[in-house]
């Protein structure tokens, strides 16, 4: 890998990356809501969340509450996901190796920030208090991790001119569809959510697949071992 495709600037999602068990744990408080107003099974939750995870999230759900006719519980069900920092006794948390991840990074100037879809009243934000600063979050908004132009937006933002030199990791092969569309390089974290299925249509969109943050830094250390000296 020659220098100008070396990651100088990591995205990192947060939930089922930054925290590798949020992902599962925020289907399931979904599935939990959506059933406190209609029955509805596991599997078209399921679905349903894989398709919209990467999408703003008072839009996306406004049209599945609206869909299934319980619109009228979206605020009420939207508070409590925000609120979530726990689901039938298990803690979101960090995935195992975050902390030192972030240090050999950043010892080696590389650049970590993080994207995602949650904003300042998201109780589980908080799990990166003093991992990452008001500056390392990108303010989404209103914009879809699915979408390219996200990606080439922020590029502009930061008068980035080489899409190759920033990296995203997420586990929504949705996202890094978008962000290999936008010239990004990707890294597909996998966890508990996104099936090999799931996966296999996007595998043009990912160029490296890691369960844990001991193999995402070996992918970057790799990158660095490649390097001219």
């Amino acid at each position: 890998m020659d220098r100008d495709t070396r990651a100088q600037t990591v995205l990192l999602d947060f939930d089922g990356v930054l925290s590798l068990n949020a992902s599962s744990l925020l289907l399931r408080a979904l599935h939990e809501g959506i059933n406190r107003h209609t029955d509805f099974p596991y599997g078209a939750t399921a679905a349903q969340f894989k398709a919209i995870s990467t999408f703003p999230q008072r839009d996306s759900l406004r049209v599945l509450f609206a869909g299934l006719g319980i619109e009228h519980h979206l605020a009420a069900e939207i508070a409590a996901l925000r609120s979530l920092t726990a689901v039938g006794g298990t803690r979101l948390t960090l995935g195992d190796g975050v902390e030192e991840f972030c240090a050999e990074q950043r010892a080696h100037g590389v650049r970590l920030r993080v994207f995602s879809t949650m904003d300042h009243a998201t109780a589980r934000r908080a799990l990166l208090d003093g991992l990452f600063g008001a500056r390392d979050f990108v303010a989404l908004d209103h914009a879809s991790k699915a979408d390219p132009d996200t990606y080439t937006s922020l590029l502009a933002a930061e008068a980035e001119t080489d899409p190759r030199r920033w990296l995203l990791v997420d586990d929504s092969p949705l996202a890094l569809r978008a962000a290999k569309t936008a010239g990004l390089r990707t890294v597909l974290m996998r966890g508990d959510v996104f099936t090999d299925d799931d996966v296999a249509p996007f595998g043009s969109h990912i160029d490296a697949q890691v369960t844990s943050f001991a193999q995402l830094g070996d992918v970057l250390r790799s990158d660095r071992a490649a390097l001219p000296a």
